[in-house]
């Protein structure tokens, strides 16, 4: 008899399993940062939705769409930016409510961007640290629309 192999599986099992628990908690924590990256990417869409509602285009001041997409969010954000332009032939102007000259295509445009930190629940010793503020990875939700 060769020797006997009584209790091998327990040790095979306690030297993996650490192994397998670390990889349960990495993908658990990417998965909710693609959660929150989704949170976000909705938050802009609802920001957008609310630009192209009737009766919202008016003056262009598109200021409203903030506090709406932070509220779609329900959490604290890192930045939020509501953009509109005109463009003629495909140029960017400086002024919303300007007009091209005759004969040049025109169109309008409205974009929603919003950044929030998502911090990971488990750093394992620092190895997953960002460069956000409180050691975090930036997530980004951004949406645009052409409304003329």
């Amino acid at each position: 008899m060769r020797g006997c192999s009584a209790g091998a599986a327990g040790a095979e099992m306690a030297l993996i399993a650490p192994v397998l628990a670390g990889l349960l908690f990495v993908g658990m924590d990417v998965g909710l940062a693609f959660w929150e990256k989704h949170q976000l990417e909705q938050a802009a869409q609802r920001g957008i939705e609310l630009a192209v509602a009737p009766g919202t285009i008016g003056t262009g001041s598109f200021s409203y769409l903030g506090p709406e997409v932070r509220a779609a969010y329900g959490k604290p954000v890192q930045s939020l930016t509501v953009d509109n332009w005109l463009e003629c032939n495909g140029v960017r102007q400086s002024n919303w409510n300007s007009f091209c000259p005759a004969g040049q295509t025109f169109a309008r445009f409205v974009s929603v961007r919003v950044q929030a930190e998502y911090v990971p629940n488990y750093s394992f010793g620092g190895l997953l640290h960002g460069d956000g503020q409180n050691g975090g990875f930036m997530l980004t939700g951004d949406a645009a629309v052409r409304l003329q």
